[in-house]
């Protein structure tokens, strides 16, 4: 005897298949939304981290100009 999954339920017009592309869909964009979280926040630090260097090296690099100044 075969099922027919495609059966509407009772409560809701719309099929069981349709509803489970619609939380695989779902699942799926707040897969990606948490990457691209992530990614967005890894490029976060690494701008921080390289104006932070470059922020220490300033003093550095304003004495040479001003010792090439003179």
């Amino acid at each position: 005897m075969t099922v027919d999954a495609e059966v509407p339920s009772r409560s809701s017009p719309i099929r069981t298949g349709e509803v489970e592309l619609l939380e695989f869909l779902s699942r799926r964009r707040a897969w990606e939304d948490r990457d691209r979280e992530v990614s967005c926040s890894d490029v976060r630090a690494l701008v921080r981290g390289i104006s932070d260097g470059l922020l220490m090296v300033m003093p550095l690099w304003l004495a040479l100009a001003w010792w090439l100044a003179k």
